[in-house]
């Protein structure tokens, strides 16, 4: 015995994940305010890398 047809479903709308919340509008987003007393070049060094040895236990040890 088969059950009686039924008509497709509507699409339902797409889950969202466990704990998002829905905003009334998207966020705008301002630019973080410049900290006093840092500069660009103290924040990022993009001089020439300067390649290490390196370190084992041994040297630690020798070291420490």
């Amino acid at each position: 015995m088969n059950p009686p047809p039924q008509a497709p479903q509507p699409p339902a709308p797409r889950r969202r994940p466990y704990g998002s919340v829905r905003l009334p509008a998207p966020l705008t987003v301002t630019p973080p305010e410049p900290r006093p007393g840092t500069t660009a070049a103290a924040r990022r060094w993009y001089g020439p890398r300067i390649a290490l040895p390196p370190l084992s236990i041994t040297a630690l040890r020798r070291n420490g």
